[in-house]
């Protein structure tokens, strides 16, 4: 399995979708359920989810039993959640005092 194509000049090819074709449903699924941290976390929010659609792209194209390959998806998925909770957490505390 080839790794996605996330280069800085993936525009130029013309083709944006390009790192999303060829996965299953359920891969495509679980590589962009972290981008939800936009709508809940803005620019840490999307920044932090953006990270972790990236991370999934890659886990997606390694040549992993789909077992293992989901474990760690959703291992990433809920990372993403966590960081983005410690932030926000960080953030608050910050301007609260």
């Amino acid at each position: 399995m080839a790794s996605p194509y996330l280069s800085n000049d993936a525009l130029e090819k013309g083709d944006r979708w390009r790192a999303f074709r060829g996965l299953r449903w359920w891969q495509l699924v679980l590589s962009l359920l972290p981008l939800v941290l936009i709508a809940l976390g803005g620019l840490v929010g999307g920044a932090v989810g953006g990270a972790g659609t990236w991370l999934n792209l890659k886990v997606a194209r390694r040549p992993l039993h789909p077992v293992v390959k989901v474990l760690a998806m959703i291992g990433v998925v809920v990372g993403a959640y966590v960081v983005w909770l410690f932030v926000a957490i960080a953030v608050r505390a910050l301007f609260a005092s």
